[in-house]
Parts: structure tokens; sequence; C-alpha cells
């Protein structure tokens, strides 16, 4: 299967549009390298692992029982909303937290897993991305079939909210990927850009209520209220155990905006590209 033949200049004009529109026709015409990568690295991910699969939702499982047990020992006093287990309050959360987590980081480590290639082949460079988006929603199925089976075992129910979880998820994954396609040009490179993501998104996860709810009073309410993924977490997990939904205006007007900056960010990355290739080599 030929691939067509890129070339990058560095003329500094640029149409967001015309881009965009040769960005959509790159990944189209690399989607089946991309699907090849992701088989590979998924493939070489769970071969050699004795757990296989498992590892996909088993840190997600361990951190919740630290939770658990923690809560349950009175070394904390949280509580989750009246008719959620708190088990299944934090391990439900803890989950979207990773698929929040994930979806930041992925362009990132996507195009650092390929920089060994980058400078030597050219090929759209969509196809990372690609690939890691693929890769991705893998992971994401079975962290769903998880919660199913937290939700059947606590004998929780879904209600009709349950249908806005896809349009939540999408929201959750492009807020992730547009702040991650926006640092991935600057993370190629300087490696201190994922390091500095790993610390700053464990501070961020105690101002989001991943494993307890929004304090009623005090400074640490209004670092809550100022984060918009304590909007997006309470209405992802809302979709699950049967509760009302309240921020889908707020949630879809996040969405909207990543989207737009996740394209934004495509193109800046296309631009820089060819310089960024001319540092690393």
């Amino acid at each position: 299967m030929g691939m067509k033949t890129v070339v990058y200049t560095s003329d500094k004009k640029t149409n967001i549009f015309k881009e965009l529109n040769e960005i959509f026709k790159d990944i189209k015409s690399s989607n089946f390298l991309a699907t090849q990568m992701a088989k590979r690295d998924l493939q070489a991910q769970y071969r050699q692992s004795y757990l296989g699969l498992v590892w996909a939702f088993l840190p997600i499982i361990v951190n919740s029982l630290v939770w658990i047990f923690l809560n349950s020992s009175g070394a904390i006093n949280v509580n989750a909303p009246s008719g959620i287990p708190y088990p299944l309050y934090v391990i439900i959360g803890t989950t979207i937290w990773t698929i929040f987590i994930e979806s930041l980081q992925m362009p990132i480590n996507s195009i650092n897993g390929g920089k060994s290639i980058i400078s030597k082949i050219n090929f759209p460079k969509e196809a990372l991305l690609i690939s890691g988006y693929y890769k991705f929603f893998f992971n994401l199925i079975l962290k769903i079939i998880v919660i199913i089976a937290f939700l059947i075992i606590f004998q929780v129910s879904p209600n009709a909210s349950l249908v806005y979880l896809p349009l939540y998820l999408i929201i959750m994954m492009a807020f992730g990927s547009a702040i991650g396609i926006i640092l991935a040009p600057i993370g190629l490179l300087y490696t201190d850009i994922s390091r500095m993501i790993t610390m700053g998104s464990q501070f961020l996860m105690y101002v989001t209520p991943v494993v307890y709810m929004v304090p009623e009073s005090g400074w640490s309410k209004l670092l809550f209220e100022l984060n918009p993924l304590t909007y997006l977490i309470t209405d992802t997990r809302n979709t699950l155990v049967g509760m009302e939904i309240n921020y889908l205006l707020l949630s879809g007007s996040i969405g909207f905006f990543s989207i737009l900056i996740f394209l934004f960010g495509l193109v800046f990355l296309r631009k820089s590209i060819n310089i960024l290739i001319e540092k690393i080599s």
C-alpha cells in the first residue's frame, strides 16, 4: 500500500482551514499504518506480561483500595453522596480520572514514542496520534467493563441519564487531548514536560472530586469550583450511578472550546514538526 509523499516547507503563512483539510487527508491515508502500529504496540504491551490485560485496570483498583482502607480505618473521614457506596464512588471516580490523564498524556507519549523514526522516515506524523487513540479506546473499553462489573456488584442501576455517558467521555477526552496536543511539540524537545504533567496531575487530583466530594466551605471549595474537571467528573459519575446531571451546558461549552484548541494544536504540531525534526536529529 503506497503512502503519499509529504513535503514540509518553511512557509510561514498559515491558512488554518487548508492545513486542517490536509491533516484530515493525511489521517485518512495513514489509517492503515496507524492501525498496524497500534496492534503492534498492544501486542507487545500485553504479550510479555504475566497479568496481561489486568494491567489496564489493576492500578485503578489498587489506588481505590488505598482510599477505601484509609476511610474505613478512620485515618481519613470522607463521604460519598447519599445512595452511593463509598467504594463505588472511589472506583468510578478513579477510573474517570485515569481516562482523563491518559487522554492528556497520549499525544505527548505518542509523539515521543515515534521520536526515533520521525527523523528517519517520511510519513504523516498524524499516524502516531491516531495509533495512540486506537490504544486509548482499547483500554477505555476495558475500563468501562470494570465499571459495569462494580455497578453489578454494588447493585446500583443507572437511569435515563446514562445516555449522556458517551458525550461526557468525549468531552473528557477532548479536554485532556486539547492540553496534550498543545504540549506535545514542547514535550518532544524536553522530557521535563512529561514529568511536570505527572507531578501536576497528582496535585490536581486533590482539588477534583475523584475520591471525595467538593468541600462545603473554605478556600479548598473555591479551588474545586475553579477546576473544570470538577463538573466533568461529577456529571460523568452521575450518569453511571443514576443521579441527575447538573452541568450539561457548562460541560458542552468545555467540550466545544476543547475541540477548537485541539484543532489549533494539530495545525501547530504540523507547522512546527519540521523545526522539531531538525533539532532532535
